[in-house]
């Protein structure tokens, strides 16, 4: 049986320490970064037109979690948002990211909205929302929790959110860039490549709620309740709850359109 003499024993030890020292410095390094970017949104928001009763909320990065508390201004204090690393106070929503992701919403680079997009519960998004155990959304948490997404998210006035193919995830068949979510209304920005198929999934083709599109750029073969109709850019088309439709692009060049989705259940 071998025996570890002296000498590798301190080796061994060095080399643990500094395999600890680095994976600390990495740690408080992100740690520094993360903190600078929820700073900045914090900033922003605390100044957001938006901003009009307190919130509580988490940010897990990486596995990390951070709080965000924004408070009203009062007669005794102004307005603060306040980041702090570690769990919220009380059980209430987090957003569910990456360092990466959060760079690329920090430059600009891809908006939160569009970050969350997923076609089913199941699917990974960059930018995610959970609640944590103890937490008992309202009725019309969905709805303000989508907007207050949008607008914590978003800097600047006015907020923007550049779209185009290159703003794009991939969800339903299709490429979309998320406008903004409301209670009763969702809107985006649709990219079709040549050969793409919009809502084929048994699971996508129907809406409870009202859509219409309108076609920009190029032009599209609606199914409409399983009857094709060709559509081109300039034109929108109305589509009712329960109407099923897929949209194709059989054509050679790439198609764009704008998705309004509106009504009770939107």
């Amino acid at each position: 049986m071998k025996t570890i003499s002296k000498n590798q024993k301190r080796i061994f030890l060095t080399l643990s320490t500094l395999l600890i020292l680095g994976s600390l410095k990495v740690t408080l390094a992100q740690d520094a970064q993360v903190k600078t970017i929820l700073e900045t949104f914090a900033k922003d928001y605390n100044s957001d037109l938006t901003f009009k009763s307190d919130q509580s909320f988490g940010v897990e990065v990486d596995k990390e979690m951070w709080h965000i508390n924004a408070t009203m201004a009062s007669d005794k204090a102004p307005s603060q948002v306040v980041v702090a690393k570690g769990q919220p106070n009380a059980p209430t929503f987090y957003f569910v990211t990456n360092l990466r992701t959060l760079k690329e919403l920090d430059q600009g680079k891809m908006n939160a909205l569009t970050a969350g997009v997923k076609a089913f519960s199941t699917d990974y998004a960059p930018l995610d929302i959970e609640v944590m155990d103890g937490f008992q959304p309202s009725e019309e948490f969905v709805g303000e929790v989508l907007a207050f997404t949008f607008h914590f998210w978003t800097k600047g006035i006015p907020e923007m959110v550049p779209f185009g193919q290159h703003y794009t995830r991939g969800t339903h068949g299709a490429q979309a860039a998320i406008f903004y979510y409301d209670s009763g209304l969702r809107t985006g920005y649709g990219f079709l490549h040549p050969g793409q198929h919009a809502n084929e999934h048994p699971l996508s083709k129907s809406n409870p709620f009202s859509s219409m599109i309108i076609l920009t750029k190029g032009k599209v073969v609606a199914r409409l309740n399983e009857v094709d109709y060709e559509i081109e850019a300039g034109n929108a088309f109305f589509i009712p709850p329960g109407m099923t439709h897929e949209v194709l692009n059989p054509f050679d060049e790439p198609a764009e359109f704008v998705l309004l989705m509106f009504g009770e259940g939107a």
